[in-house]
């Protein structure tokens, strides 16, 4: 048998067990009901925190006939690397399992750190960040070095400088499998890709955010201006 269609899918959800059991709220998250279809997207409920900018949101997609959690930090959508599921019951079992893990990853409340594989790039004790502007234009810096974003296929967002208002960003990541730290925008929510911040795998560990910090200081400011000014 095929899948499921998604109205079929999105009128059983008042009968879904898995649903009725998950909790009212986690860590300052509450359970929000399903939002319904958008587009390829099912909606079959969400945690979100006022004023944090953060929210999980448990979803079916048509485009892989997957359940799959999608994480939302600031300007940052993406989903769950770990938890795609084309079968119902699967999926529910180990969300509830893992939900706290899920909440507590996207919680800006929560501290947070990289994996041991960045330990030799000295992120904890680099003091470069602490007198960077909090504001530059209308982005404010969202993200920061004490407390990174764990992101996609290995890499982890730590500084971000965000207008939330207009959808425009800067921000810098790190990779521990590709060993370097890089940069991408997005320009009223369009993604723009940059090598004026690119530190490779052959700069030293332990010069990487040396290297990185005259690249700030010679950059960060006029791109984030241009940005502003859709000159990138």
């Amino acid at each position: 048998m095929g899948q499921p269609n998604i109205t079929e899918i999105e009128a059983g959800l008042k009968d879904w067990d898995f649903l009725a059991q998950l909790p009212q709220e986690m860590y300052g998250f509450t359970l929000m009901p399903s939002s319904g279809i958008k587009g390829l997207v099912l909606n079959l409920a969400s945690y979100v925190k006022p004023g944090s900018r953060c929210r999980l949101d448990l979803t079916y997609t048509t485009e892989t006939f997957d359940y799959v959690p999608v994480k939302t930090v600031g300007l940052h959508v993406f989903r769950d690397e770990r938890l795609f599921y084309r079968d119902r019951d699967k999926f529910a079992q180990e969300t509830m399992a893992q939900l706290p893990r899920l909440i507590k990853a996207i919680d800006r409340d929560q501290p947070h750190a990289m994996d041991w594989e960045a330990q030799e790039i000295g992120f904890e004790s680099w003091d470069y960040w602490r007198g960077l502007p909090k504001k530059i234009g209308d982005l404010e810096l969202f993200i920061t070095p004490d407390n990174p974003l764990a992101y996609l296929n290995g890499s982890y967002v730590f500084l971000d400088y965000t207008d939330f208002q207009r959808g425009n960003q800067l921000y810098f990541a790190y990779n521990i499998y590709r060993n370097e730290i890089f940069a991408e925008l997005k320009h009223e929510y369009f993604p723009i890709t940059t090598t004026r911040f690119d530190v490779g795998r052959g700069v030293q560990d332990k010069r990487k955010l040396a290297v990185f910090s005259e690249l700030l200081e010679t950059h960060l400011e006029k791109t984030i201006l241009d940005l502003e000014k859709n000159k990138i």
